[in-house]
């Protein structure tokens, strides 16, 4: 709020008008600084009121060296006064006509006080007005009830390429250099969107498209009628904001959406889905038309209900069902921040890595494997020892290694080799069922079993095997010399793999000594 001292000249040879103004209390905003003079002086030219009781001829003098706006009250006798001249006459603020009363004076102070106050106020709100509308980047402007402008802000001029002077009080058609008949068709400035405005009698939004002078523009465009006191129609007060850059990024990104080659989404910060392109229809059974406005997180359990997470930077594996194929999808999910930081929104892609995940496990399969037998190699028996949390536990290692199998390779050569590792791994897997079985050599194979065991329960499996191999081969007289010999190895709480295989291959080297096709425990 302001604050003003007004600074008040009592011209007079007495001090009624002086003391009746020292009882005034000034009003809010205001401060007065009063001055009594019984003659004109370098006063009259700062002085916000003047209140003059001199000669007709003293005041005109005083209405030429006045400030312009200052307020001249001129108090009188009657025939002083019928002898003023016109000039003067329509130079004055008020005219008091003596005698006067102090309750007079006051009552008459008071009310030029106020009217003072009121300029004061209109003026501070234009002010605040102009330096609000001109602050905004926005077209801003207000108009009659006929469509004329009665006021616009310096964005509106900018647009227009004209100057407030040459735009107030003009139309539409002038303004933006239109001819009247083209601005009626509405092509590029809507006409409709005024009546619509005046016959709703409330605020409207429209999308106009306009050509200003930097070409064609597109404007999101709020419009709001203005009633007077008695609630009558008098005007519109429109803000059209200029969205031609958001509209080409929007369109940016849907041709970006569009071509790229995996599916897309985009969520609002109230986590509704608010974009999706065309791929996605190809994923999910709904299309992207019925998964705009659904919930994120729904539509999520719905559609990826086993999705798994691959790494800590937002990627995920999901299965999803496209006809009556089966594909799977890396999930990638990243929140979505404005300029200052806060979140509004969520980016989700979907790519098809099916061919990938199966190469993948191609490869894994090709490193893990041994090729002939199907059974875990020696690489692979480590990382499994490792990896898949055995250290520490209850383990229980066989070494089985074939009797005489060189004997077969040089005798029958390695294709009756190679088909004998192939029955062994086979029976092994008959033995061990879906315990860990790798072949680590030539005719070496060790078998995990993990928990607790007797040396009953060892044998038993160590029996089942070697009883086996022998029913298999025993129909078959080239294999007639192969047997097996296990080595067995115990760790209640393991350690050291290394050890444990050394202590499976001791007990393997005793089995051998003491005859073959048989088992030994391991014992310290």
């Amino acid at each position: 709020m302001y604050h003003y001292k007004l600074q008040v000249l009592i011209l007079s040879q007495d001090n009624r008008i002086y003391d009746a103004v020292s009882a005034l209390e000034p009003l809010a905003g205001f401060e007065h600084e009063l001055l009594l003079r019984q003659s004109a002086d370098a006063a009259v030219k700062t002085a916000d009121v003047i209140v003059c009781e001199l000669s007709g001829a003293v005041l005109a003098e005083l209405v030429k060296n006045s400030k312009p706006d200052a307020a001249i009250v001129f108090c009188a006798e009657p025939q002083t006064a019928e002898q003023l001249d016109a000039a003067v006459y329509q130079s004055l603020t008020d005219l008091w006509i003596r005698p006067c009363t102090e309750a007079f004076v006051a009552f008459r102070l008071h009310r030029l006080f106020e009217h003072i106050k009121i300029i004061k106020d209109c003026h501070l709100a234009q002010r605040y007005l102009d330096t609000g509308i001109n602050s905004i980047p926005s077209l801003i402007w207000f108009k009659d009830i006929r469509g004329a402008h009665l006021k616009v802000n310096d964005s509106f001029c900018r647009a227009v390429g004209k100057t407030k002077a040459d735009v107030e009080g003009r139309g539409h058609y002038y303004i933006w250099d239109m001819k009247k008949e083209e601005y009626e068709q509405g092509e590029y400035i809507c006409l409709e969107s005024e009546e619509i405005v005046l016959q709703e009698k409330k605020t409207c939004i429209f999308d106009e498209k306009v050509k200003t002078k930097h070409g064609m523009r597109q404007f999101k465009t709020y419009k709001s009628p203005i009633f007077d006191d008695n609630e009558q129609l008098i005007g519109t007060v429109g803000i059209a904001h200029d969205v031609t850059d958001l509209e080409n990024m929007g369109a940016e990104l849907e041709v970006i959406l569009r071509n790229l080659p995996f599916a897309v989404l985009l969520t609002n910060e109230a986590g509704k889905i608010i974009n999706a392109n065309d791929i996605c229809s190809q994923y999910f059974t709904e299309g992207k038309e019925a998964m705009i406005g659904q919930e994120y997180q729904q539509w999520k359990q719905q559609n990826l209900a086993d999705m798994s997470e691959i790494n800590a930077k937002g990627y995920a594996d999901a299965k999803v069902l496209v006809g009556r194929r089966e594909k799977n999808l890396e999930i990638y999910e990243k929140p979505i921040f404005d300029v200052f930081g806060t979140a509004v929104g969520m980016l989700c892609m979907c790519r098809d890595v099916t061919v990938e995940r199966l190469l993948e496990k191609k490869i894994i399969y090709s490193a893990n494997t041994d090729q002939l037998t199907d059974l875990y190699n020696r690489r692979y028996f480590y990382e499994y020892m490792t990896r898949n949390k055995i250290m520490s536990k209850h383990v229980n290692l066989f070494y089985i290694d074939l009797d005489n199998f060189k004997k077969i390779n040089d005798e029958y050569g390695h294709q009756a080799g190679d088909m004998v590792l192939v029955m062994v791994a086979k029976l092994l897997k008959q033995t061990f069922g879906a315990e860990f079985i790798a072949r680590v050599g030539g005719d070496e194979f060790l078998a995990v079993v993990l928990g607790s065991k007797t040396d009953a329960e060892l044998a038993i499996l160590a029996e089942r095997f070697l009883s086996s191999l022998q029913q298999t081969i025993a129909d078959n007289a080239k294999f007639a010399v192969l047997s097996a010999s296990i080595g067995i190895a115990v760790s209640n709480a393991l350690t050291d793999v290394d050890l444990l295989i050394r202590q499976s291959d001791s007990a393997l080297y005793e089995a051998k000594r003491n005859g073959k096709k048989q088992y030994k425990i391991y014992h310290k």
